[in-house]
């Protein structure tokens, strides 16, 4: 999709609480400085709860402000499909120098979608190039499968930059149609410039972002 980068579509996200209250907040924050060449870094906030655990990825900045991307809700030590949102990522070498191959696969509620006329899903995968020379985008699009393969180049190691899109239709009744949409940014390293974060202004998307100063400590009173 060439036009990707001038689409500004919000990430449907919600982190619910499930109407039960936060027993406690378990922090995996990397607490290491972020290098001075790297803009944020990747951690993971564990949000803990008698009978599931929410895992949101966040992407910190130097600034400390905080951006919400992957989210899983676990129960009985089984990821919820059904509400979560996030992606499995696995690359290789390949046999040209500086290129990898990489294989990711998009979970969301509708990754068992029957596909027909009436139900419809586009992802597309932008993701960086880079050369002695240059950086350059290359998009891939998949509307039949949550799994895509592709290769990328990086004279500098198998370090991926990228931003995952969905969108998904589905004809409901005779006039509404139900539109579905997902951004994901995609990392391997925990420390990263990935410049798709801001080029898709997620920075400023205020359902993103996340206080962790605000986030209340709360006793579950049982009788």
């Amino acid at each position: 999709m060439k036009n990707l980068l001038l689409i500004f579509l919000i990430l449907f996200f919600t982190i619910s609480c499930k109407n039960e209250e936060k027993k406690y907040v378990s922090k995996n924050i990397n607490s290491q400085k972020l290098d001075n060449s790297k803009k944020y870094l990747r951690s993971t906030l564990n949000i803990n709860y008698s009978d599931a655990t929410e895992e949101i990825e966040l992407y910190i900045s130097k600034k400390k402000d905080t951006i919400s991307n992957q989210y899983k809700l676990i129960r009985n030590n089984k990821i919820d499909t059904l509400e979560s949102c996030y992606y499995d990522l696995k690359i290789s070498k390949s046999n040209k120098p500086n290129f990898y191959r990489g294989v990711i696969t998009l979970h969301t509620k509708y990754e068992n979608l029957k596909l027909n006329k009436k139900n419809k899903r586009t992802i597309d995968f932008g993701y960086c190039n880079q050369n002695k020379d240059s950086v350059y985008l290359k998009y891939i699009t998949s509307k039949n499968s949550t799994t895509l393969n592709f290769e990328f180049e990086n004279y500098k190691g198998a370090n991926l930059n990228g931003i995952l899109y969905q969108l998904t239709q589905r004809d409901t009744t005779k006039d509404m149609i139900n539109l579905n949409q997902v951004h994901l940014l995609v990392d391997n390293l925990p420390q990263t410039n990935n410049f798709l974060l801001e080029s898709y202004n997620l920075d400023k998307d205020k359902s993103r972002k996340i206080n962790l100063k605000e986030i209340k400590l709360k006793k579950t009173n049982k009788k």
